[in-house]
């Protein structure tokens, strides 16, 4: 009888620890923000693709809205690279940033060509 106690005490602590380990590392990532702007006026509807320095499978995109401001969410922890391309597919501006923290929001302001 005593024993089962204890085996039950320890898979309920096991199972705790993996939990916790699970939502530590998905809760490892931050947030990008930017706008991208010209000298006359922000750039709209233009294409934003951010990688990161430490996870090479990892890359999101989105298009700015028409006050040429972006947000990508769970972005991993770490160097983070951002492109910015016209409807041309060329790129007219980039930035990097660093986010140190979990949770951490980093914000970009990008002046394109």
């Amino acid at each position: 009888m005593m024993k089962r106690v204890v085996w039950k005490w320890i898979v309920a602590a096991a199972a705790v620890a993996v939990l916790a380990s699970t939502a530590s590392a998905q809760s490892a990532t931050g947030i990008v923000k930017g706008s991208v702007r010209r000298s006359t006026g922000p750039v709209a509807a233009a294409r934003v693709v951010v990688d990161s320095a430490t996870d090479s499978r990892y890359t999101a995109s989105t298009t700015t809205d028409q006050d040429g401001a972006f947000t990508i969410a769970d972005a991993p922890l770490g160097g983070i690279g951002v492109k910015v391309y016209d409807s041309k597919q060329n790129v007219i501006a980039s930035g990097k940033a660093i986010l140190r923290h979990a949770g951490e929001t980093v914000t970009l302001v990008l002046q394109a060509s």
